[in-house]
């Protein structure tokens, strides 16, 4: 086991991981920087951007399953690979282990993280602490038609719309309106929007008044398609609208982004493919 340096960085993480492991996520938000990245380790579309984002997301996904120990650190400049030991390894999920080590390669800049990059082992952490840059990888298969195609029912469904429950229909769909989305049908109860259908192209959702929804109990993803994924997203940014970065979502889209709609449901808008 290699004992911690006392270098300014790797005391901020040694503190930052010691307050995660008790369940507080409170020292790590004051070391973030505000625009800090969390990047991990199949850069897709879980990255997360923004020191509230990462926080939420860590909070929500990984409350509980941070205790363990430090049991390596290596500084290559502003960079610090850190070695963590889960207690159990039931906690790291989906996370790949090293020998029972999760690796991270941890950049900080004036006194706070920067970035929170997630390795696949110790060697692609060294890589990346020395460089900057993640090791290439195998390439990553796409999704691929199945082998058989089974014969549909006589009688099947011919569309498929999303009903969401907002808390406010008025407030969605002026955000819609920027993903292309028109109203072709509104219903109002006492001079208040209480329904509303929109389409846009082929893509169809309907909204209903509700109470607020929870985002941590989201269970669907919006997955939304676009002719012009870099021109959408300049659209959004420009409305004031906070639009992810383009990202590779394989073994999915090659390029997609994350928007997060004013009730909290996550939409990803990936390039359409002719």
């Amino acid at each position: 086991m290699t004992a911690l340096s006392e270098s300014p960085e790797v005391e901020l993480l040694r503190r930052s991981f010691e307050a995660l492991s008790r369940g507080d996520f409170a020292v790590l938000s004051d070391a973030l920087a505000e625009d800090a990245k969390w990047r991990t380790v199949d850069e897709g579309p879980t990255n997360c951007e923004g020191r509230r984002t990462i926080i939420e997301v860590m909070s929500e996904n990984l409350a509980g399953r941070l205790r363990g120990s430090i049991e390596e650190t290596i500084q290559s400049g502003p960079r610090v690979l850190v070695a963590f030991r889960p207690e159990r390894p039931s906690d790291a999920a989906n996370r790949p282990l090293d020998g029972g080590i999760a690796y991270m390669v941890v950049t900080v800049s004036e006194g706070k993280i920067t970035e929170l990059k997630g390795c696949a082992d110790r060697a692609a952490a060294i890589a990346y602490a020395q460089t900057g840059e993640p090791r290439a990888a195998a390439p990553i298969p796409r999704v691929q038609p199945p082998g058989s195609v089974v014969e549909p029912a006589e009688q099947r469904v011919q569309r498929l719309v999303p009903f969401v429950k907002v808390a406010d229909v008025e407030r969605s769909v002026a955000f819609y309106h920027h993903l292309g989305f028109t109203p072709k049908s509104i219903y109002k109860y006492r001079d208040m929007l209480a329904w509303a259908a929109l389409e846009s192209g082929g893509a169809e959702v309907m909204f209903e008044r509700s109470d607020p929804i929870d985002p941590r109990r989201q269970g669907v993803l919006f997955y939304l398609y676009s002719h012009d994924l870099a021109a959408l997203r300049d659209q959004l940014l420009a409305a004031g609208i906070e639009a992810g970065e383009i990202q590779d979502g394989s073994p999915g889209p090659p390029q997609e982004m994350r928007v997060i709609d004013p009730d909290g449901y996550v939409v990803m808008v990936a390039q359409i493919e002719d």
